[in-house]
């Protein structure tokens, strides 16, 4: 078990231990809340988060150990937030030159021309062909993004390492 979790990205181990987390600090302050003031109804509210968080975390888990997600990485050409919409249109080109895109949520900051990987459970992505309904039914199927280095910045770096004198 603690082989599986060094071996799952570091995107979907800080997604897990988020998850248990929230679920661990609501029954906890339910608790705190219920010795306090006797407020039953919290700890009941508290226990159902928990609860959630619980087979939430298990089925992150399941999905990583299984490795039942898929990466998508390239560099993003272009963002865009079509108007009234909780959603934006990310375009991303791959090391093969196609071009993909996809509809994530306008929360997320994304910086043109820098490389991100992202990750989504395996065919749990329906396509309608309505962006709109695309966006609404794919949401729970993004499990999250990391920004990788560039290129140029890594060759950047390895060069200055090889010019300063090792002593």
């Amino acid at each position: 078990m603690k082989n599986q979790w060094s071996q799952f990205p570091f995107v979907l181990r800080r997604k897990i231990l988020l998850t248990f987390l929230a679920g661990i600090a609501s029954i906890a302050v339910s608790l705190v809340i219920f010795t306090v003031a006797a407020d039953r109804i919290l700890l009941v509210l508290g226990g159902f988060i928990f609860a959630a968080s619980l087979v939430l975390g298990s089925s992150l888990w399941r999905t990583a150990a299984r490795g039942r997600y898929e990466v998508v990485e390239g560099i993003c050409a272009g963002v865009s937030t079509p108007m009234l919409r909780r959603y934006r249109k990310i375009q991303l080109i791959d090391e093969q030159g196609a071009e993909r895109t996809l509809l994530l949520s306008k929360t997320a900051k994304f910086q043109i021309g820098a490389r991100y990987r992202f990750y989504f459970q395996k065919g749990s992505r329906p396509a309608v062909g309505n962006d709109y309904l695309d966006a609404a039914l794919s949401t729970n199927s993004f499990l999250g993004y990391e920004v990788l280095e560039n290129a140029a910045s890594c060759d950047e770096e390895l060069e200055s390492r090889e010019q300063t004198p090792h002593e």
